[in-house]
């Protein structure tokens, strides 16, 4: 018997986050981010304001991304 394996189609982008004064508005980022289905993983610098993330492109897009950011408050630049 053959054993078919399906491997998602992760991908990796950067987003450049404005807004974010302090710890608690990069930990609210990376928090949203990382409550998504389909987000491996996310992690906020806040001194680069950038948000580091790992999805898959088969359940997420990078607009998904995007308007859970601005959800949160906070802009994509």
């Amino acid at each position: 018997m053959e054993m078919i394996q399906i491997m998602a189609a992760n991908q990796k982008v950067e987003l450049k986050v404005l807004g974010m004064a302090c710890g608690g508005c990069s930990a609210a980022v990376e928090k949203a981010l990382g409550n998504l289905e389909g987000v491996a993983s996310a992690r906020v610098d806040l001194a680069k304001k950038t948000a580091y993330v790992d999805y898959d492109t088969e359940k997420l897009t990078l607009e998904d991304l995007k308007k859970v950011v601005l959800g949160a408050g906070y802009k994509i630049g």
